[in-house]
C-alpha cells in the first residue's frame, strides 16, 4: 500500500497583537521563525506546505516566494483563523479533492519554531497505525500542534463555524482523537509575546 500524501497548512494571517509587532520573520535559530516550522513539517513528511497570509503582509508573502513556499491569501482574516485554514485548503485543490486523494492534512501555527521534524513524523505514523481520524501531540499532559486530520474529515472543515474554529472538528470527534505522547516541548511553545520569543531563542 503506497504511503499517503501529506500536506500542511500554516495559518499566518493574524495581527500579532500580543507580540506588538510582526513576528513570523523574526530570527530564531539562524533564520526566520516561520522557516523553522516549514522545515519541521517538510522534514516530517509533508510534501507541500501552504502559508496563508493577510492581504497586506507583503513581507511574509515575499519571503514565501523567495523560499519556494506556496502562499495563499485570506482576504478577510478578521473572520478568524478557520477562514485561513479554508483558504489553504482551497489553494491545495479543495477539500473534496484532498479527501479523494487520501491526503492527510497537518494544521500548525506558524509561530512554533522549536517543533521537531521527528515529532511530525511520529505523529503521522501513529495516526496511520491506529487509523485514528484525528491526532495531536501531547507534551507533559498539554496538547500541542500540529493537528493531523485524516482524509475523510477534511470536507467537514467547510461546515465549521468560523466563530468556533477548528476546535469544533476536534470536539465532534473527541472520542476518536489520538493523543500521541512526545518528548518535544516545541509542540506547545508557540510565540505570542516578547517573553515567548526570548524563550524560543534560548
Amino acid at each position: 500500500m503506497p504511503a499517503p500524501r501529506i500536506v500542511a497548512i500554516l495559518p499566518a494571517a493574524g495581527g500579532s497583537r500580543r507580540m506588538g509587532r510582526p513576528k513570523l520573520l523574526l530570527p530564531v535559530h539562524g533564520g526566520p521563525m516561520v522557516a523553522a516550522v516549514v522545515n519541521a513539517l517538510l522534514g516530517g513528511g509533508a510534501e507541500e506546505v501552504v502559508l496563508v497570509a493577510s492581504p497586506g503582509d507583503e513581507d511574509l508573502q515575499g519571503w514565501a516566494r523567495r523560499a519556494g513556499v506556496e502562499c495563499a491569501v485570506n482576504p478577510d482574516p478578521s473572520r478568524g483563523m478557520l477562514t485561513s485554514i479554508q483558504a489553504g485548503i482551497a489553494a491545495l485543490g479543495g477539500a473534496a479533492e484532498l479527501a479523494r486523494q487520501g491526503t492527510i492534512l497537518l494544521v500548525s501555527p506558524a509561530d512554533l519554531p522549536n517543533l521537531q521534524a521527528e515529532t511530525v513524523g511520529l505523529l503521522v505514523r501513529r495516526m496511520l497505525e491506529s487509523a485514528a481520524p484525528l491526532a495531536l501531540p501531547v507534551y507533559l499532559g498539554q496538547r500541542g500542534h500540529p493537528l493531523a486530520i485524516a482524509p475523510a474529515l477534511i470536507p467537514e472543515i467547510d461546515t465549521l463555524d468560523p466563530a468556533v474554529g477548528l476546535k469544533q472538528l476536534r470536539d465532534r470527534h473527541l472520542a476518536e482523537l489520538l493523543e500521541v505522547e512526545v518528548e518535544d516541548a516545541g509542540v506547545v511553545q508557540d510565540v505570542d509575546t516578547p517573553e515567548d520569543y526570548e524563550a524560543a531563542k534560548s
